[in-house]
């Protein structure tokens, strides 16, 4: 009997064969109550049954979301009433950054019992709170830094050659901002440079789900929750987020240089290679540029302009001051004629949807509308077709849904 880390048991079950050429191991759940009476299949005269057969996966069930809220109102400190702003923002930030497994959750909730987060904070912030841990004795650590070590560093996959072990979280941590296959091969050459032995994405993609970490076709760190963890230490990685700012600019120059080209998309995630680029230049401090490009390509093609907006604000933010709410509402000056003052408050508010990590809620679901709204009156090919598309966002946004689905993003949303 054993328990395994992906969902299919392993490629060690298989001796190498795909797993849908043989039976399946016999599974089991814990909220399945006593399991059945079961035993290993025997092979035929001299013929050893695969290993499959002798194995018994036992599956750890998600914690749901009441399980998450209930975690969490345990173990508060602070006499808050229930509903009070700062433990709905703990409960949330929990719920997303675990994806309802029970060991990150129970780690996030011990160092939130004392962690007061303000109704407009990143769920990353709480990767800050600090957790001291019974074996470390008077020792606090960021919970972040626990769960990294606790999550990659103490569970390094099988097959990582022993040369990539001392690089393995840095290597992760980079690759967080990657998208596809693509995007990561550039990181990756970037930061293998001058080693003998590299990994290729391919390969990292390999040893990621032999680790039991999903896919998603958007993101190439498919797990939301680790791909925040890793997000959040490349910021901390050297000061004023030099590293997350470097990474991005290599992204944006290298699907600058294709879109030169006029190169095809190379992954999944995007449409074209300059709606990849944008989405680069977006993280690292290009939003008047890109909001430049959206106004001047929206005329006459708003369902495809709609899409590409999506597709370009699929991206998290950097730390610091997030001013992107205000921005949204029309509250920071920006030059130039209507149609590009308003489709700048749409590129901010659609942003603020698509990270994933704040509340939407009514207020951005009236102001997605009430953008939408403005350009599909205004004097341009196609304006009328935008009166559908703010009905459609603005109940999506109301709801905490995403405006983009992906892997990731349908696995938050099934678990509200």
């Amino acid at each position: 009997m054993s328990t395994a880390r992906r969902a299919d048991g392993g490629a060690f079950l298989y001796g190498g064969l795909p797993p849908r050429e043989l039976p399946p191991p016999a599974e089991f759940r814990p909220a399945d109550g006593v399991p059945p009476t079961w035993s290993r299949r025997a092979g035929s005269g001299t013929e050893r049954a695969p290993l499959a057969d002798g194995v018994l996966l036992l599956r750890m069930p998600l914690l749901t979301a009441d399980q998450v809220r209930l975690e969490t109102e345990r173990r508060q400190r602070r006499a808050e009433p229930e509903g009070g702003t700062s433990r709905r923002r703990v409960d949330a930030a929990v719920a997303r950054l675990s994806g309802g497994r029970p060991h990150t959750v129970f780690r996030l909730a011990a160092a939130s019992a004392g962690f007061r987060m303000p109704a407009d904070a990143n769920d990353r912030d709480i990767l800050d709170a600090p957790l001291r841990l019974p074996d470390d004795g008077a020792a606090e650590r960021p919970v972040a830094d626990v769960l990294l070590r606790e999550l990659i560093l103490e569970q390094l996959p099988v097959r990582l050659p022993a040369e990539h072990h001392d690089q393995w979280l840095d290597l992760l941590t980079h690759l967080s901002v990657a998208h596809d296959k693509d995007c990561a091969d550039v990181l990756l050459r970037h930061h293998q440079a001058g080693r003998v032995h590299r990994l290729t994405a391919h390969h990292v993609a390999e040893l990621l789900a032999d680790t039991g970490w999903p896919g998603c076709e958007r993101h190439f760190i498919g797990d939301f929750g680790l791909r925040q963890l890793l997000v959040h230490r490349l910021y901390g990685l050297s000061p004023d987020g030099a590293a997350w700012y470097a990474d991005h600019h290599l992204l944006r120059d290298h699907y600058t240089a294709r879109a030169a080209d006029g190169a095809a998309p190379g992954g999944t995630a995007f449409r074209s290679v300059t709606a990849h680029r944008l989405n680069h230049h977006l993280v690292s401090g290009g939003a008047d540029d890109v909001a430049r490009h959206l106004a001047g390509t929206l005329p006459g093609r708003p369902q495809e302009w709609c899409a590409e907006l999506l597709e370009i604000a699929q991206a998290p933010y950097p730390g610091g001051a997030d001013t992107r709410r205000e921005r949204a509402q029309g509250l920071v000056a920006v030059d130039g004629p209507a149609l590009r003052r308003t489709v700048d408050q749409l590129l901010h508010a659609v942003w603020l949807c698509e990270e994933r990590t704040r509340p939407t809620g009514r207020e951005t679901a009236r102001t997605l509308a009430k953008l939408l709204d403005l350009l599909s009156i205004m004097e341009f090919e196609g304006a009328g077709q935008l009166g559908r598309t703010a009905t459609d966002w603005s109940a999506l946004a109301e709801h905490d849904q995403p405006l983009l689905r992906c892997a990731c993003t349908d696995q938050l949303a099934r678990r509200r």
